[in-house]
């Protein structure tokens, strides 16, 4: 599948300088987050079906997103059509079958992604934690191979540099040390711009004031952190809290949403 170990202990545990095998590297720590985000697609889905808000205009971070996402894509893409042409057929190098799954894998991946954009604009969904997570694991994940594309890097410089003639060809391993990079910083990109929201849908079934709770427009990052609520505790913090520095309740917990379904099974069980 790959031509090398998909693991060796030697290598990784056992050994004063640990490092991955080059196939789990381009498997399991790619396709892990991959599998991630198909597995969990149906809450991006979800959110998309309860959102109660529409049409979020395009702005910088939306079409950011866009065009890095398409950036992905492209490298991606790349990527196959490069291991086609460099591997396999009258080449030296033998084509594996992880050459040509690998950016299919990641390309189906980047594509479901970037099908989100619109979608998520257009049901005013501002963030989701599904590829916020997805980007995080990616990014993460990505880091070991970092380490041993520039150690690849620093031997064929040492070869090319050395007296001694050589006829051996790096033009793949090159390609793939500026492909990878390019791949890393593209997904660095994105996980930072998936740490904000979205900007305000212009259409909601509620209306959405100055004062409202900050959660609301709060990014996922904000929401599992709490960094939202930062401003009422520093304002607590340094004078006391009076009912005008109070935010508004969420329109799904006001009375006039609550009631009502208080109201039917109460109903139902008096009866």
């Amino acid at each position: 599948f790959w031509g090398s170990q998909f693991w060796n202990s030697t290598e990784t545990w056992y050994t004063t300088d640990p490092d991955f095998t080059p196939c789990f590297e381009q498997t399991a720590l790619v396709w892990t987050p991959c599998a991630f985000y198909w597995v969990f697609v149906i809450f991006d889905f979800y959110y998309l079906k309860a959102s109660l808000d529409r049409n979020i205009p395009w702005n910088k971070l939306n079409v950011s997103k866009a065009l890095v996402n398409l950036g992905l894509l492209v490298i991606t893409a790349l990527d196959l059509i490069m291991a086609l042409i460099k591997k396999g057929g009258d080449s030296e190098l033998p084509l594996y079958d992880v050459d040509v799954w690998g950016p299919i894998i990641k390309f189906a991946t980047f594509l479901l992604l970037f099908i989100f954009i619109p979608l998520n604009r257009k049901y005013g969904v501002q963030t989701t934690g599904c590829q916020f997570i997805f980007w995080f694991l990616l990014t993460v994940l990505s880091i070991p191979r970092c380490r041993t594309e520039v150690r690849l890097d620093a031997e064929r410089q040492k070869v090319l540099d050395s007296q001694q003639p050589t006829e051996q060809d790096f033009s793949w391993e090159e390609y793939q040390f500026v492909s990878f990079f390019v791949f890393f910083t593209f997904t660095c990109i994105m996980l930072i711009l998936n740490c904000f929201a979205d900007g305000m849908p212009e259409q909601s079934k509620y209306k959405r004031g100055e004062n409202e709770v900050p959660e609301l427009s709060a990014s996922f990052l904000s929401r599992i952190t709490y960094q939202w609520f930062d401003r009422m505790a520093l304002k607590g913090y340094r004078n006391p809290l009076e009912e005008k520095d109070l935010w508004d309740l969420r329109p799904q917990d006001s009375c006039s949403e609550v009631m009502p379904i208080f109201a039917h099974h109460w109903n139902q069980n008096v009866r």
